[in-house]
């Protein structure tokens, strides 16, 4: 049968019959290769689709995940912000109360009730800016300590004042100013995401003041949570007997 094809009557070679086929074959080919090539580039287009949704819900996620961060990050500089003016105050108020009991030329009672009433007022404002500690760290519940220690013994309701008493609080002034620098520029670095939520308290025990200050005042810590506890268990144990 091929002999028909290639082949004439005469016998001849028939070139036009293999130029034909030829023809044919490539045309299959060229079918089948532009067949492929099309379903090749559906396939990929389809890939490319489904890589650009993926991108776009990856940075929609990102773009969410910074404005929150951006959101928190801001809430927590404001934060700082307002404690440390808090924190000046008291101080201040603390200072101010000082210095006039320590003036042996004049002690007007009167004065010295309005600088009582004014470090009353800002140890209260400070306060309420540190929530109760979670976890092992005592940071906040130490802050908390240490400007009721002050407050309550410069608020004694005797009026009487031992020198060698004022210095010691003084001390104790001093001791909560420095662990207060301290903790602002860890949380500094917390809010300009320079270290993490994790990192804070690591970041913190490398500074060598504030493991001495923790050190020294642990007991007494310990001691004013027991007693905040008892206060609370004999004025639950009342409010039960009313």
């Amino acid at each position: 049968m091929l002999s028909h094809i290639f082949l004439d009557s005469n016998g001849q070679f028939q070139w036009a019959s293999v130029a034909a086929i030829t023809s044919i074959i490539t045309a299959l080919v060229s079918v089948y290769v532009a067949v492929n090539s099309h379903l090749n580039n559906k396939k990929s287009q389809k890939l490319q689709r489904e890589l650009n949704d993926e991108a776009l819900k990856l940075q929609r996620e990102l773009n969410r995940d910074n404005f929150k961060g951006n959101i928190v990050a801001k809430a927590r500089i404001e934060w700082i912000q307002e404690v440390r003016k808090k924190s000046v105050d008291f101080i201040s108020a603390c200072n101010r109360l000082f210095t006039y009991i320590k003036n042996e030329n004049t002690f007007d009672l009167k004065i010295v009730e309005e600088l009582k009433s004014d470090v009353k007022r800002n140890a209260t404002l400070l306060i309420l800016y540190f929530g109760p500690d979670n976890g092992k760290n005592k940071n906040n519940d130490l802050i908390v300590y240490l400007i009721d220690l002050l407050s309550s013994k410069l608020l004694n309701k005797d009026g009487y004042y031992d020198k060698q008493h004022i210095i010691l609080l003084e001390d104790y002034v001093d001791v909560l100013r420095d662990f207060l620098r301290i903790y602002f520029k860890a949380e500094w670095k917390r809010a300009n995401r320079e270290i993490s939520d994790e990192e804070v308290q690591i970041y913190l025990e490398k500074n060598e003041y504030y493991v001495r200050i923790m050190n020294i005042c642990e007991r007494n810590l310990a001691c004013y949570e027991e007693w905040v506890e008892n206060f609370y268990d004999q004025l639950e144990e009342e409010n039960n007997k009313s």
